[in-house]
């Protein structure tokens, strides 16, 4: 999926591979993982988040406190 995100960034953009790659990484200097996002689901789903409603959850490394 990653590579073709980066192709689609490129098609769509004219940017280079690199800038398209460089705009999916978080501050953490990666890409944030399929398990995180679900970590953060099944955290909303469990009892841990049964107060939680109408909430948009950033999953983004941190990069929005920017």
């Amino acid at each position: 999926m990653t590579e073709r995100t980066i192709e689609n960034i490129v098609q769509k953009t004219g940017r280079s591979r690199e800038a398209a790659r460089r705009a999916l990484l978080i501050d953490q200097g990666r890409l944030i993982s399929p398990e995180e996002v679900a970590d953060a689901c099944m955290m909303l789903a469990s009892e841990a988040g049964r107060s939680i409603s109408g909430e948009a959850i950033v999953i983004d490394g941190g990069a929005l406190a920017r």
